[in-house]
Formats: structure tokens, C-alpha cells, sequence
């Protein structure tokens, strides 16, 4: 029996292996029912010191499909290079009745030592006398029969992403509902701070919006190797990576959604004040002065890559002019061509 752990089926035994990044599920299996789960199968390694002494503490609770606690959750640790087993048959009672399907088990490893929360392993089941959780209420978002459904009833094809942020525009920080956990069959806990919100499912898709850490997402759809959610946030719908993103419930009936997203284009942001010439060299005629740290779209170079020619407002008009590369940073994410616009 695991010490301070009120779970008789575990067993604890040492192995010696090396520490690595986080608890390691190998093989454990679980099945849930009305009344309660069995552990049938397998172990997870314990191997990352998320306490700071030499152990590792993890969780072990479980919700129903409206989100609500039946297994509350229970806490323990032991020491980096344990392995936690169970004995075939070994079973444990819920400890509130479940109201709706799909049932869901999780083992996480707690946040701590300077380490992010990480979930272990996922299991879920089914009540056969219960309702199952899956319509979206009709104030979210939906994809259904490949278009997003916005509240209003207006659609578009799924995929479609709120509209890009602007240059130099802040993004808008947009939240859901503190009820959101309570109403889905399964959402996605944001565990980072500033989380981007993209067009499209890769780091070079243009931004829509940023969301806090602990915000709950909404998933609408996915890409087909689970590595980015298609999710909506207060009024905004975009790409989110599952790198900073912890599962919760059953997220099983989520589809795959196509990319539509729009491509970051190579921007300039300049260091400080930055004087904007006609020409590829300082010896061209002086449009006017940029101001610092401010970003301008990029629409062409010299062959060199010494200058750039950047859209800039001059005197309330919009001109196309040349900046020093040295007076700023050139951002490309998506590694787009720039062409050379001059023969300099």
C-alpha cells in the first residue's frame, strides 16, 4: 500500500532509473464505471522532483461529464525513481455519484520546483443509465458539418479565425466564462502566461488575440496530430498550441479542423529613431523621421539585405521608403521571400 495514499490497490517499489521531465505513464489502464474505477494494468514512473526534495507529487481525481467532482482529488508523493503499479481487480468508489457520461480519471503531477503541472495519464468511461454531455450550449461557437457556427446562426467554413491584429495594435485579451468547466464535456486550461491565439496552427500565422494563463478555451477543432486546438475565447476564435495547454474532460468528439489561416508577413521594428529614405543609402534623398518601436510591413531589399523597403506614414501619407537593417530588427517567422526591389 502506498503510504498517505488512500488508494489499496498501488503498489510503490524502487527501481533505479534517471530522473527525466515529468511522470511517465508505461501501460497503466483503468476502467470506470457507475460506481466507481479499477486499476487493470501496467505503471506510471514517478521521475521528475517537482517538490524540491527527491519525490515527485501527483494527483489522482476524477469528474463526471458535466465537470463535477467524483473522485475528490487525492495527494501524494514518493521518491523520483518509484514506480507506481496495481494489483488486477483492485477497485475504488467514487466518492459523489456521477450525473453524466463520459466519466474521467486523471493522474497529474503537481506543479512545483519551478515545474509547470503536467498531466500523466487520462482515462474515461461510461454509466450506461446516465445522459452524455456533448451539445454545445448556444452561446458558443460550434463546427458542425464542416462550418463554424457562430451564436447568431451565421457561418463560414471551419477554420475560419477571428480577423489579424494590426501592426502596433495591442491584442485584445479576451476570457470565457468561469462556467465554461461546467457546461462542456471537455475544455483546455491554458498554463502559460500570454498564450498567442494565431490564424492558423504554426507560430508564422498572423496573431488575433492573447489570453491569460489559467483561461479556460473552448475547443472547437484540432489538428490531426492533437499539436494545436482551434479554440474560442470571449468573441474570438483562432489556433492555440497544445504545448501550453492542459486537457480536461472528454475531448474525444473535437474534429479535425483544415488551416485557413493568414501568413505573418516580414515586418521592421526600428531601435529608436529611424530616418526613412528614398532610396537604399544615406546619401538619398530624407523622407521624414520614424519614430522607436514601431513595427512597418516590409515590401522589399537591397541585394545585400543592408536595407530595407518598408510601408511608412510620412506626413500623414503613405510612402514606401529605406531603412538602415542596423536601426531595427527584421521579423519574418514564417521565413516568407523578400524580394530585392533595387539593383543597389
Amino acid at each position: 500500500m502506498l503510504r498517505r495514499f488512500a488508494l489499496p490497490f498501488l503498489l510503490l517499489m524502487m527501481v533505479s532509473v534517471l530522473p527525466a521531465l515529468a511522470g511517465e505513464n508505461k501501460g497503466a489502464t483503468f476502467t470506470l464505471d457507475c460506481t466507481g474505477f479499477t486499476g487493470t494494468a501496467g505503471e506510471i514512473m514517478l521521475n521528475r522532483d517537482n517538490t524540491g526534495a527527491g519525490r515527485e507529487a501527483f494527483i489522482v481525481s476524477a469528474t463526471d461529464g458535466a465537470g463535477k467532482t467524483i473522485y475528490a482529488p487525492v495527494t501524494d508523493q514518493f521518491f523520483v525513481g518509484g514506480t507506481i503499479s496495481w494489483v488486477d481487480g483492485g477497485r475504488i468508489g467514487w466518492t459523489s455519484a456521477p450525473e453524466f457520461n463520459p466519466l474521467t480519471l486523471r493522474i497529474v503531477s503537481r506543479a512545483g520546483n519551478e515545474q509547470g503541472e503536467s498531466l500523466i495519464l487520462l482515462a474515461t468511461g461510461e454509466c450506461a443509465n446516465l445522459p452524455h454531455v456533448s451539445a454545445m450550449p448556444d452561446e458558443f461557437f460550434r463546427v458542425e458539418e464542416g462550418r463554424l457556427v457562430a451564436p447568431n446562426g451565421a457561418s463560414a467554413p471551419a477554420g475560419t479565425t477571428s480577423q489579424t491584429v494590426p501592426l502596433n495594435t495591442a491584442p485584445p485579451r479576451p476570457t470565457n466564462p468561469d462556467a465554461v468547466s461546467q457546461v462542456l464535456a471537455g475544455y483546455l486550461l491554458v498554463n502559460t502566461d500570454n498564450l498567442s491565439i494565431r490564424t492558423g496552427p504554426a507560430p508564422s500565422f498572423t496573431l488575433v488575440a492573447v489570453v491569460d494563463g489559467g483561461t479556460e478555451l473552448i475547443p472547437l477543432g484540432r489538428t490531426a496530430d492533437f499539436t494545436w486546438w482551434y479554440v474560442q475565447a470571449g468573441d474570438v476564435v483562432g489556433w492555440a498550441t497544445a504545448e501550453f495547454l492542459l486537457a480536461r474532460g472528454d475531448l474525444r468528439a473535437v474534429p479535425v479542423v483544415p488551416e485557413r489561416g493568414q501568413v505573418a508577413p516580414p515586418t521592421f521594428i526600428t531601435f529608436s529613431e529611424t530616418v526613412l529614405f528614398s532610396g537604399p543609402g544615406d546619401q538619398t534623398l530624407p523622407f521624414c523621421t520614424l519614430p522607436a518601436n514601431v513595427e512597418y510591413l516590409v515590401v522589399g531589399r537591397d541585394a545585400r539585405s543592408d536595407w530595407f523597403e518598408i510601408q511608412a506614414t510620412c506626413d500623414n501619407a503613405v510612402v514606401d521608403g529605406w531603412v538602415f537593417n542596423e536601426q531595427g530588427a527584421l521579423r519574418n517567422p514564417a521565413g516568407s521571400f523578400i524580394e530585392v526591389t533595387t539593383g543597389g
